[in-house]
């Protein structure tokens, strides 16, 4: 019988997986979509489904380190994924769905760049999710999904993360509060190490995944 760690991590994941794919499907099936239809029927589910990433900083905090005295399989913990690196994501993240993108509607609403964001989100999150399902699962994951888990984020990373740029520097050109101003023009100057810190760290883990796989 499954434990009950790993029917929670195959449930959170199955859910998550399925949360993006319902946002990813009218981005392809509509392409040429308004950005205000866009913005209007899947904010709240980008939102919402963003905001149960929480729980992943919860999952990373728990994780219990494989040592030489604690091997990987006797690990209690629910995840080993690095917490400075999941909170930096999940924490950037967060603050995009709704300090920018639902507390400034104005900006978002009339912009593609939210679409292509959303894309870029969706598509990542969906294959990632899925990875983790077959693996939790207990299945080999295929080559192909293998591949694209640690590959697309060459591309994808760069749209989603000039995406959340620009509508958060959108957002810091109309608010008119200055110290929620400053505060987004301190966000925008940790893009800059931000996202240099998360693409090097998957680029070391796609060398390590996919090394003698090809």
């Amino acid at each position: 019988m499954p434990s009950l760690k790993t029917t929670y991590l195959l449930t959170y994941n199955t859910i998550n997986t399925l949360l993006w794919f319902r946002i990813l499907v009218p981005i392809l099936l509509t392409p040429l979509q308004s950005p205000q239809t866009t913005y209007t029927t899947l904010e709240p589910w980008a939102r919402w489904t963003q905001t149960l990433a929480i729980l992943e900083i919860l999952h990373a905090a728990t994780g219990k380190k494989p040592t030489n005295l604690t091997p990987t399989k006797n690990t209690i913990g629910l995840t080993r994924s690095p917490i400075f690196t999941t909170f930096t994501q999940i924490f950037a993240r967060s603050v995009q769905v709704w300090a920018i993108n639902h507390a400034f509607p104005e900006i978002t609403t009339l912009s593609p760049v939210y679409k292509s964001m959303l894309f870029a989100w969706s598509v990542a999150d969906t294959i990632r999710y899925l990875y983790f399902v077959v693996l939790i699962s207990g299945f080999e994951v295929p080559r192909a999904l293998r591949w694209l888990r640690y590959s697309l984020f060459l591309v994808l990373y760069p749209i989603g993360i000039g995406s959340e740029w620009w509508l958060m520097f959108r957002a810091t050109v109309v608010v008119e509060n200055w110290a929620v101003k400053a505060l987004f023009i301190f966000f925008l100057g940790l893009y800059g190490p931000g996202s240099v810190m998360m693409y090097s760290y998957m680029v070391k883990q796609r060398k390590k995944t996919l090394a003698g796989r090809a």
